[in-house]
C-alpha cells in the first residue's frame, strides 16, 4: 500500500460526521424532507381532501383489542401508546380505574378499555396504555393488544345501540369508540 491511500483524511471525516449529526438532529427536532411530507399529509388529511380534490371519507383509525372485543379509536383524539408500566392501585375506585401510572413525566389514570364499554376484563397483566387528548385531567385506556393504524371507510361503519361509548361498529365486528364519550364519562369518574 502507498502512503496516499493509507492516509486519512482527518477534516474530510470531521465533516461527514458534521453532516450525520446535523440530520440526524433535524431527524429528532422533526425537521427535514421526510418532516414536510408528513406535516403536508397531515394537512391533507385535516382539511378533509386526499389530494385529488375529492373529500375523506375514512378515518384514521388505532385498532386495539380488548379481552374479547376489537376496538378502533381515532387517532387525533389519541397521544401515545406505550407498554404497560406498573399500576399503582387506588382503594375504593370504580371497577373501570385500574389505578395510576407515570407516562410522559405526568401521572394519570389507567382505565380498562372492556370495563367502561360494559363487558368485563379477560386481560390479566400486561398489554398497552393508549394516552388520550383532551379531559380535564390525563387519561389512559388499557388494551390487550395494538393491531394496526389503518384507514375506517365511513361506509364500513354500522349505527349500534352498543352502550353510548361506542358509536359504530363494522362488520369485521369493530367496535368505533365514541373518544369524546369516554372522556366525558372518565372525567364524571373522577367527580365521585
Amino acid at each position: 500500500m502507498t502512503a496516499a491511500r493509507s492516509r486519512i483524511d482527518w477534516d474530510e471525516v470531521r465533516a461527514r460526521l458534521a453532516r450525520q449529526q446535523a440530520a440526524m438532529e433535524d431527524a429528532f427536532a422533526g425537521r427535514g424532507p421526510w418532516a414536510d411530507e408528513l406535516l403536508r399529509r397531515r394537512a391533507v388529511a385535516l382539511a378533509g381532501d386526499d389530494g385529488d380534490g375529492r373529500a375523506a371519507d375514512a378515518l384514521t383509525v388505532l385498532v386495539a383489542r380488548g379481552a374479547s372485543t376489537t376496538y378502533a379509536l381515532e387517532v387525533r383524539h389519541l397521544a401515545r401508546i406505550l407498554p404497560l408500566p406498573r399500576v399503582a392501585p387506588v382503594p375504593g375506585a370504580p371497577p373501570e380505574l385500574l389505578g395510576l401510572i407515570a407516562a410522559g413525566g405526568r401521572v394519570m389514570r389507567l382505565f380498562d378499555i372492556d370495563r367502561l364499554c360494559g363487558g368485563e376484563s379477560g386481560v390479566d397483566a400486561g398489554g398497552f396504555a393508549v394516552t388520550l387528548r383532551g379531559g380535564e385531567r390525563p387519561a389512559a385506556l388499557r388494551v390487550a393488544a395494538v393491531e394496526a393504524v389503518r384507514p375506517l371507510p365511513a361506509a364500513d361503519l354500522r349505527p349500534v345501540d352498543g352502550g353510548r361509548l361506542i358509536r359504530a361498529v363494522t362488520e369485521e365486528r369493530v367496535a368505533l369508540l365514541d373518544v369524546a364519550a369516554v372522556l366525558e364519562r372518565i372525567g364524571a369518574a373522577g367527580e365521585r
